[in-house]
């Protein structure tokens, strides 16, 4: 009889002791590696979200909600800015390149952002459908967007007021779309996309229309018109690239000292954030190294309980001739396979739980990573625990003691 053939005679023997055991691995696997794939998924959709921006400038208020409303579209702007005022930061000499950005409209859920054909290229964005706008009104579907809106180039649609679902719909204003991007696994997927101008448009004829039936102004309508005129356009913010690593000592204390206006780094925020969120993270990631010594220890006791059980067969395999190095090999591979199999079934829970939680919280698309290093360690990891589970039973198994086990001693 090999090797094998004896391993699964012993196991069949006591089937439902042996699984409790590989599923107490398994729990404590997919614990840690739900925590791990968790963690790198929202850390690599934080690196696309930022897509090289060095810089937000904007209206005055939470750097953090500015960075969230901006670059992660998580979150309400903290106001408009003077096209004028970011004109003279995107014409420093410091800058290599800035991309205006203008938001406060949404349709379906999802927001329209204004801006150059700049913004698409810092997530390296292609099309999988049409062509990108070459004037206002004209719109590119991310591709989570277009799935969503089930719209399809040449379609058209009406904005609403508002980055919430249920704002006053800008009926005067439809947009056209010309194209669908291609999913990148950034932020863009899940926006529409316009000329900036397209934004100051639609809020032209908003303010025209305002109070009153088509063609009628109203008192409000003059009020706000004449305080646009006087403000000039306006863009939610600037989204700024250094052309070298003194902008980042200069631009960001001149951008203080200009009235109405803040720097906000990305990178700053998004580690801010993450050490937020980081602490939760932690405690469980905690528990789930916590679930894997359990399962060292609970190995160690299943597996010499066994060993101890199982004393008169491996007496009558030693009085048949075979050596205590055969019954070492065979406890260990029990150990092994124990954390073969746990470790299998882990992982596989651990992508399934991970899938559930990605779809529960779709609005942030996160990536799930695909099977690699992580999987390929934590798998390494459990197979150890197994093996060094085993090395105490299989010295007690060498040493059983023939005379006295078949004597009944």
């Amino acid at each position: 009889m090999t090797l094998f053939k004896l391993l699964a005679a012993f196991i069949r023997r006591r089937p439902v002791t042996w699984g409790f055991y590989a599923a107490v691995l398994a729990i404590a696997v997919s614990v840690t590696a739900s925590v791990l794939l968790l963690e790198q998924a929202a850390g690599d959709r934080l690196r696309r979200d930022l897509g090289g921006i060095d810089l937000v400038i904007g209206a005055k208020g939470s750097p953090l909600q500015l960075v969230m409303s901006t670059v992660f579209q998580v979150d309400a702007p903290t106001g408009n800015i003077a096209l004028a005022k970011a004109q003279r930061f995107a014409a420093n000499p410091m800058v290599r390149q800035a991309i205006p950005i203008s938001m406060g409209d949404s349709v379906g859920g999802l927001r329209i952002v204004g801006s150059t054909l700049d913004y698409p290229a810092l997530y390296q964005a292609r099309l999988s459908a049409g062509d990108w706008w070459s004037k206002p009104m004209q719109a590119v579907l991310g591709a989570t967007a277009a799935e969503r809106l089930k719209l399809k180039v040449g379609d058209t649609f009406v904005g609403e007021h508002g980055l919430m679902e249920g704002g006053e719909k800008h009926s005067a204003s439809p947009y056209r779309v010309v194209g669908v991007l291609a999913a990148t696994g950034a932020v863009v997927d899940r926006l529409v996309l316009t000329d900036y101008r397209s934004i100051w448009e639609v809020h032209a004829h908003h303010h025209h229309h305002d109070g009153g039936a088509a063609g009628q102004v109203d008192q409000d309508g003059d009020q706000d018109e004449a305080e646009d005129a006087k403000k000039g356009p306006e863009i939610t913010a600037l989204l700024v690239r250094y052309r070298s690593p003194l902008g980042a000592v200069i631009l960001p204390n001149q951008v203080k000292a200009t009235p109405d206006l803040q720097p906000a780094s990305p990178a700053l925020e998004a580690a801010r954030l993450n050490q937020i969120a980081g602490a939760g993270a932690d405690a469980i990631q905690r528990l789930g190294i916590a679930l894997l010594g359990f399962s060292l220890v609970g190995f160690v006791v299943a597996l010499t309980a066994a060993v101890l059980a199982r004393r008169r067969e491996l007496a009558l395999l030693r009085a048949l001739g075979a050596r205590p190095s055969l019954l070492i090999a065979l406890t260990a591979l029990e150990g092994v396979l124990l954390g073969l199999v746990g470790g299998l079934l882990g992982l596989a829970a651990a992508r399934v739980a991970v899938h559930l939680i990605a779809a529960s919280a779709s609005a942030y698309a996160l990536p799930i990573p695909p099977i690699g290093m992580t999987d390929a360690v934590l798998m390494g990891l459990s197979i150890l625990l197994g093996l060094l589970g085993s090395l105490g039973p299989a010295v007690a198994a060498a040493r059983t003691n023939v005379p006295n086990v078949l004597g009944g001693a």
